[in-house]
């Protein structure tokens, strides 16, 4: 096991690597271990992922004034929360690489373009990458996630990268640790005891299954809290058969929810009332690949916000709800309330809950 000491030397040391630069110049380096340089610290940044707000507003109070752009707005979800207020921030794509306008960006004059994996693929061949380069704008990738590196390194290498980015490296390391003693905690209390079968729905609806997340990313998170991922896909996720499923006989049903389509799925996030997440994670529960497995008939379903594992940030909250969910004896002093209060400290417009949910608390 990699400690967390280590983990923050190996995040200084990756951003102190040899280099030439210039007094006054900012140096970061991203988490494929790109070199950004910059001649200043940015003032206009364009989020290809808008969920990189988090790690920005973790560090400096207004976030969003050093905002001139962003796409993939939908996936903060934080429309019922209030935490957000109304924003005149151009969108330069949605959802999707594809809707991103390359003409859009250029026009906002950006010095610096932060992106995830998804949002902007990595492996040189993107069009939007090369108009970027060729106008002299630095590009960056953040999402550790669309990368499958461990959450460890995830947190440590996006961290150490806004630190540097934002003139933050302190606070960045604070909340780094923080994280980091999370997930050892998780670690401890999880590593003792059988690992049971879970099924973690990445895409929670209704009327559709069955959607289970993949081992990349996703293992390394069930391999700390200790359970078996029933894993959809070697990737991110795939979709399992409703006979599949249920021969695989799930241990523990885990779904996702938000404020996207409350018609269609649990309705669990910032601001929203946990009495209908909990009417919705039931009526999830009850489809017909679920409602015979050993995790509903013993009551083992739980929910969480889809938010929870789009940042750095917050994975280890999640951590920690899967570790108590998983071994609710061995994991009972687990405390994911108090990890996001401690988080919430950082943020100016902390996260109001509920953020998971248990059908067992009812």
């Amino acid at each position: 096991m990699v400690t967390r000491r280590r983990l923050l030397v190996a995040g200084a040391a990756f951003l102190a690597a040899p280099a030439v630069v210039r007094a006054g110049d900012v140096e970061a380096v991203d988490v494929l271990g790109n070199r950004i340089a910059l001649a200043a610290p940015p003032r206009r940044i364009v989020l290809l992922d808008a969920t990189d707000l988090y790690s920005i507003a973790a560090l400096v109070p207004n976030p969003t004034e050093l905002i001139v752009g962003w796409s993939s707005v939908a996936r903060l979800d934080l429309g019922k929360s209030g935490v957000l207020p109304k924003l005149d921030i151009p969108e330069v794509g949605k959802l999707s690489a594809d809707t991103v306008s390359v003409e859009g960006i250029l026009a906002l004059d950006p010095d610096l373009v932060v992106a995830s994996a998804y949002m902007l693929p990595p492996d040189g061949g993107s069009k939007l990458a090369q108009h970027l380069q060729a106008a002299g704008i630095p590009v960056a990738w953040t999402s550790g996630h669309d990368l499958a590196l461990p959450p460890d390194q995830s947190l440590t290498r996006a961290m150490a990268f806004w630190g540097a980015v934002l003139g933050q490296t302190a606070r960045a390391e604070q909340v780094a640790e923080l994280g980091l003693s999370r997930f050892d905690a998780v670690r401890t209390c999880a590593a003792v005891g059988p690992k049971p079968r879970v099924y973690m729905e990445i895409m929670s609806t209704f009327d559709d299954c069955c959607w289970a997340a993949g081992s990349a990313f996703w293992g390394d998170l069930f391999d700390m809290a200790g359970g078996t991922l029933l894993a959809g896909s070697d990737g991110w996720g795939g979709q399992l058969s409703e006979e599949g499923l249920i021969s695989l006989e799930p241990e523990v049903y885990v779904a996702t929810g938000g404020s996207f389509a409350p018609d269609r799925q649990p309705g669990i996030g910032p601001g929203l009332d946990p009495a209908k997440g909990r009417e919705g994670l039931r009526r999830a529960a009850s489809r017909a690949a679920l409602k015979v497995s050993p995790a509903v008939l013993n009551g083992r379903v739980h929910g969480i916000w889809s938010g929870l594992i789009s940042s750095p940030l917050l994975v280890p909250v999640l951590a920690e709800c899967l570790g108590q969910w998983m071994h609710p004896e061995n994991c009972a002093d687990l405390a994911p309330a108090k990890t996001l209060n401690d988080l919430n400290h950082y943020f100016a417009h902390p996260l109001p809950g509920p953020l998971w949910l248990s059908l067992e608390d009812d």
